[in-house]
């Protein structure tokens, strides 16, 4: 259960980490991205401790940093189709 949870955790953590940054098909520009920055890095460092102490520590890392990657590289291609919050019908600005 530690395991699914520590994941869950990074994975939610690399989401908000790539949602706030400025350039990002999710949504609308948000006000302060810092907090949702800072609470994806919270996420994905408790996430990095909760597999290392489920895990053997390298081991927990590393899967940390594969989960992390597989979200930041999976992400792009979930929105790829959708158009920039600032563009309209016909993607003018």
């Amino acid at each position: 259960m530690g395991v699914l949870l520590s994941s869950l955790g990074t994975a939610l953590g690399a989401l908000c980490v790539y949602r706030a940054a400025p350039h990002q098909r999710l949504g609308a520009l948000l006000r302060r991205p810092w907090r949702l920055r800072g609470a994806g890095l919270a996420l994905m460092l408790a996430g990095v401790v909760g597999l290392c102490r489920a895990l053997h520590p390298a081991a927990g890392f590393f899967t940390a940093l594969t989960l992390v990657m597989c979200v930041w590289i999976a992400l792009p291609y979930l929105t790829a189709g959708r158009p920039m919050p600032t563009e309209d019908a016909d993607g003018a600005q």
